[in-house]
């Protein structure tokens, strides 16, 4: 049986097939094998946050209350978010509460997929790009959209899967913006620690659009009915959230899919979740197992919102 995975020239790969319900089987373990020598520490990462907890993540936290919780805590208020955002995501999944589990794709026995080897942290794991670049590979988009660009990793992704001829646009704040609205505060700290597009930069990619306004701004008229793959990965708070999904169903073509990231979370997070499951009780939205990516068929989001205004 040949190797999960190979590295070379900067790029991972591996046999899609093989990933095929990976996820639930503990991939994120078996790509780190990998992958280990190229993470920033996840203690350098939290680190860099120790602002005191919300009294939402505190409410969240006691339904994970534990010895071990409060010893976290005490020694990083960030790993204590992440430690307690994923227990709590975890037994949602568990407990079938929220958005019901479902697979987008299926790929062929033969397909294989590319990944970039290099992981900065953060983001998109490694779980959840194989699963945008399973669905890359196996839908085939000629046509892809994604709001958040932050360092390329997911735009390569969908550069390195899909066709060469397919259109993919990305979209992100100026280098410097000009934050004027409280409203995507809880993604300063992304904003002033991101590399915009250096991970396409790195692997010499370069088949894509850079469109650089607040996405609240953000004109959706010329793509309206076009895109096929759609991402939603911008600020989290609900005005942005709401905003750029309404623009997102405008845009997609009915046969398109359509992700989001950070579904599941607690405490900051806890907005984005409870909308998407709101719009789930009038169109079908599914979460992927042991990721934070939901997804959702085009048709029905695009009817879902024809059908409110």
């Amino acid at each position: 049986m040949p190797p999960l995975a190979v590295l070379q020239q900067g790029v991972f790969s591996c046999d899609a097939n093989r990933v095929t319900g990976a996820v639930q089987a503990g991939l994120t373990s078996s790509l780190h094998d990998f992958t280990i020598h190229n993470y920033v520490p996840i203690r350098s990462l939290a680190l860099r946050n120790r602002k005191p907890m919300k009294l939402a993540e505190i409410a969240d936290g006691l339904t994970c209350l534990s010895i071990k919780t409060l010893s976290l805590a005490l020694q990083s208020p960030g790993l204590a978010r992440r430690y307690l955002s994923s227990c709590s995501k975890t037994y949602d999944e568990l407990a079938g509460k929220g958005l019901p589990s479902r697979s987008p794709v299926t790929p062929i026995e033969n397909a294989t997929i590319a990944l970039p080897a290099y992981h900065s942290g953060g983001g998109m794991s490694f779980a959840e790009l194989v699963i945008l670049a399973r669905t890359t590979k196996t839908r085939k988009p000629k046509t892809i959209f994604e709001m958040g660009t932050y360092n390329g990793l997911t735009t390569a992704v969908f550069m390195l899967n899909s066709a060469p001829d397919t259109v993919i646009t990305t979209l992100d704040l100026p280098p410097s913006p000009q934050i004027v609205s409280e409203n995507i505060s809880s993604d300063k700290e992304l904003i002033s620690s991101r590399e915009l597009a250096s991970v396409p930069k790195a692997l010499g990619l370069s088949r894509y659009t850079q469109l650089l306004c607040d996405s609240m701004q953000f004109d959706p008229s010329p793509f309206e009915n076009s895109v096929e793959l759609g991402l939603v990965d911008a600020a989290h708070d609900l005005i942005h959230v709401r905003s750029d999904t309404e623009k997102m169903a405008t845009m997609m073509k009915e046969d398109g899919i359509v992700f989001w990231h950070d579904y599941g979370g607690k405490g900051i997070l806890r907005p984005l979740a409870s909308y998407l499951e709101k719009v789930a009780s009038k169109c079908p939205i599914y979460r992927i197992p042991e990721t934070s990516l939901a997804w959702a068929p085009a048709k029905g989001l695009k009817t879902a919102f024809a059908q409110a205004a």
